[in-house]
């Protein structure tokens, strides 16, 4: 194995990012080449620095495979003579597979979300897709069966995988969210309390975990408290508003986006987020609060670290506890963050936690009649579509002219109706003038003789 292709969406600020950031150094590590594949972001600085390749790339999600961008792809893979190619997100599918599948290059997928799959809603990764682009229906099923590994980050996504799309389970790999030890610095400031960060994007979908941390910070008494906001988005503007609102106002400062987290995390005591920012925190000997996106939950020891790390520190399991609560705890606790840092450095570690690909040789014969019949089956319902889209146009265009012949007919109608009205009127008035009366009167005595 000489280079590893790895794709995602963007290498801006995010778990999956920061993931194949670590993917990428690991690698190197190993004399593997790694190859990245994404659109430019704020951590492009980051492969810079660490002399890895990158290759600017945009995604496009649509409901069609793109054999445009395929072919793109296929350029670089034989610009770098790629042995193994890792998805790391569900837009790169479109293109990638059939380019691996072209260029019989193995491949394997990542599922890295923990709790996308916990409910038959929308919110489940897979029902939003297949509902909004219906090629993720078959892409799926290919793209899985095809490959040469599939990645859970949890038995339970694991399971799910495996029963959703029928995946034999040996062929799916449970690699825990890990972290690359060698670049961070794990200085002891245990139970330190004076600084905290809170690391979030400002978005939507984040506002009531951000909400809540800042709430936890506010009910925390301490004097010389400090609580630095890392991260930015849409909603920055409603969350500087938000802050202006809390007693603590003066003692909160936002920082933006940065591409060096780990600097700002080495300088703080406490550290407030989900997911991989927990893992990191806890990787720095920090005090980690979990506060999910539903409700505040609670610090991360020994006793909850295990179940963490199978729920990829979401919290979805986790009782839990009010903003004062957990406030009076993070003030009161004595939390040992060498004996969690040692959990870590034994289980999460990225030595013991990274895909080793295998190079094998592939057969993707029914793979190619499968990716085909799916163009073709794409065609079909763009042609009926199509035709469909006619046989409206023509309906249309029949209404228009039954409205426009209607309406004259109406007019037509009209016309002829005030016509009458305008005779029966005159009749009115001839009848009931004085001469008609006595021009009647005439006609009856005439009649009588």
């Amino acid at each position: 194995m000489k280079n590893i292709m790895i794709c995602l969406e963007k290498m801006d600020i995010g778990g999956v990012e920061t993931s194949v950031l670590n993917q990428a150094l690991e690698y190197k590590r190993r004399g593997i080449r790694p190859i990245i594949l994404a659109k430019e972001g704020v951590y492009n600085k980051n492969l810079q620095e660490n002399d890895i390749i990158f290759e600017n790339f945009e995604f496009e999600l649509k409901n069609n495979i793109d054999m445009e961008k395929a072919t793109k792809i296929m350029q670089v893979m034989q610009k770098y003579d790629i042995d193994y190619v890792i998805i790391n997100q569900y837009p790169c599918l479109l293109s990638v597979i059939p380019a691996c599948i072209i260029r019989k290059i193995p491949y394997a997928v990542y599922f890295h979300t923990v709790s996308g799959y916990r409910k038959e809603d929308n919110t489940n990764v897979f029902n939003w897709y297949e509902n909004t682009f219906s090629i993720y229906k078959d892409l799926f099923k290919i793209s899985f069966n095809n490959a040469n590994k599939v990645i859970a980050i949890s038995e339970g996504g694991k399971n799910y995988l495996s029963k959703r799309y029928d995946i034999p389970k040996e062929k799916i790999e449970v690699l825990y969210n890990s972290i690359n030890l060698d670049y961070y610095t794990s200085q002891n400031k245990e139970n330190k309390k004076q600084n905290w960060v809170l690391v979030s994007r400002l978005a939507v979908e984040k506002m009531t975990s951000i909400k809540n941390s800042i709430d936890v910070f506010e009910n925390f008494d301490m004097q010389d408290k400090h609580l630095k906001i890392v991260g930015d988005g849409p909603e920055r503007e409603n969350i500087e508003q938000y802050v202006q609102s809390k007693k603590c106002k003066d003692k909160i400062e936002f920082l933006g986006a940065s591409n060096d987290v780990m600097k700002i995390v080495e300088k703080s005591d406490v550290v407030c987020g989900v997911g991989r920012v927990i893992l990191e925190a806890l990787a720095m000997k920090k005090i980690a609060v979990l506060v999910s996106n539903q409700e505040p939950k609670q610090i991360i020891t020994i006793n909850n670290i295990k179940n963490e790390t199978e729920e990829g520190f979401c919290g979805l399991d986790l009782e839990p506890k009010s903003c004062e609560d957990l406030a009076k705890e993070i003030q009161e606790t004595e939390i040992n963050v060498e004996e969690n840092y040692n959990f870590v450095k034994e289980k999460l570690d990225i030595k013991s936690n990274i895909l080793i690909p295998n190079s094998s040789k592939v057969d993707y014969e029914n793979a190619n009649i499968e990716i085909w019949n799916l163009i073709q089956k794409l065609q079909n319902t763009i042609d009926t579509n199509e035709n469909k889209t006619e046989e409206v146009s023509l309906l249309k265009n029949e209404l228009d002219k039954a409205k426009y012949e209607i309406e004259e007919y109406k007019n037509k109608y009209n016309n002829e109706k005030k016509e009458k009205e305008k005779i029966f009127e005159e009749l009115q008035n001839v009848y009931n003038s004085k001469r008609f009366k006595i021009v009647n009167k005439m006609a009856n005595i005439i009649r009588k003789k």
